[in-house]
């Protein structure tokens, strides 16, 4: 399946390896769930804060399909 990615610009940096631009299409096989993609790209689960599926927040087990636009958005911390 095909999907559209969006992730924040601070994680570019923390994937593995790095990715280098904060939207791009990428393809999964089908069934792919929100922490299959994470993995996918190679970031830690501590430093997602959320993921939404077509501006929907989602839990890790939401399963993406084919043309989804899914955002990649930072923990937050701070006091």
């Amino acid at each position: 399946m095909n999907i559209e990615i969006k992730v924040a610009t601070i994680l570019l940096d923390k994937a593995n390896p790095k990715l280098h631009t904060t939207r791009f299409d990428m393809t999964l096989p089908d069934g792919t769930d929100v922490a299959g993609l994470l993995d996918a790209l190679g970031l830690e689960d501590r430093l997602v804060g959320s993921v939404t599926i077509n501006k929907r927040r989602s839990p890790m087990d939401a399963a993406i399909a084919d043309g989804d636009l899914v955002a990649v958005i930072p923990a937050i911390s701070g006091g």
